[in-house]
């Protein structure tokens, strides 16, 4: 999703670049150690703005990615750490700079490398704690199974043991994958569905995110509630989940309840199902049945009308 490249401390970027600098054998004394520091120069410049570069633009960052990475890491932080590190690299370029004019200006070489090494070192282990956080932070970012925000997306939501896994499996063309996320201990099960129409090919990504939607606002912990606004970006349509049978251990009541909360929480396109009518129909929303296959066939052309046509 991010390619990032590992983020070294300060200890082991200053080795990396005076390290570098060490080989550097050109016979004459002033040539050479104009090289060393023109090298030092570069490697940190390089180093630090490839650091930077690697990170996303968060303003041009998706919403839901926005949102999880602020839920995750902190944006501010990862701003702050950032602009220490653009700080750090042009600071770094002008002392590097200006060592080298004086030297070529006359100064004595081994007192100018001296101190030109010294302030340099003092820059980079003042920007070690923001190293040290943008590695952290990294590591979290890579362990972030993909989830696409270009597909057309289908949230399915409804109290616990209503149906919703055994739905995503019905309507999903391969076995959901489990998306583990920091906002949930289960994690978000991701699903597509792959078909064509009009020779064209096209896609459907479902997501489940149980623990999450399927207990009312109150009964969500801080994490989870933050976790609802960054998945408030995810979604094109809802499919909610209704047991009017009561198999699921919830009355009919609750789970109108948490109904009507979600859609004024995500304010999009819903649809919203009974099933296990196998067993007994008391409403008047879309039929299905996950045990016996009853209107699967029929969602799943409504859910391509609803998003394609």
């Amino acid at each position: 999703m991010f390619n990032i490249p590992n983020i070294l401390d300060a200890e082991a970027l200053l080795d990396k670049a005076f390290g570098r600098a060490k080989k550097i054998s050109v016979r004459k004394k002033k040539e050479r150690i104009i090289n060393k520091i023109a090298t030092v120069k570069a490697i940190m410049n390089n180093t630090l703005q490839k650091y930077v570069k690697s990170f996303p633009n968060f303003d041009k960052l998706h919403k839901f990615y926005y949102e999880l990475l602020d839920l995750l890491i902190g944006i501010n932080k990862l701003k702050k750490s950032l602009a220490s590190l653009e700080w750090a690299r042009k600071k770094i370029n002008r002392i590097a700079t200006d060592g080298i004019r004086k030297i070529k200006s006359g100064e004595d070489e081994l007192n100018v490398l001296k101190s030109v090494y010294g302030r340099i070192s003092s820059i980079v282990y003042e920007i070690n704690r923001h190293l040290n956080f943008l590695e952290e932070a990294r590591l979290k970012i890579k362990e972030l199974p993909f989830i696409s925000t270009d597909l057309p997306t289908v949230i399915i939501a409804g109290y616990p043991n209503v149906g919703k896994s055994s739905l995503l499996k019905l309507l999903s063309s391969a076995k959901p994958e489990i998306a583990p996320y920091p906002f949930t201990t289960k994690g978000l099960i991701v699903g597509h569905l792959i078909f064509e129409e009009n020779h064209e090919k096209k896609k459907i990504q479902f997501v489940e995110a149980p623990g999450l939607l399927d207990r009312r606002e109150e009964e969500r912990n801080e994490i989870e509630k933050q976790g609802i606004i960054a998945l408030k970006h995810l979604p094109d349509l809802i499919i909610f989940i209704i047991d009017a049978s009561l198999h699921c251990g919830y009355d009919l009541e609750s789970q109108k309840k948490l109904l009507e909360e979600i859609k004024r929480e995500f304010k999009v396109d819903m649809i919203v199902v009974e099933n296990k009518v196998d067993i007994c129909s008391k409403t008047d929303y879309f039929k299905i049945s996950c045990k016996t296959g009853e209107g699967i066939e029929e969602l799943k052309e409504e859910i391509k009308k609803r998003l394609f046509r």
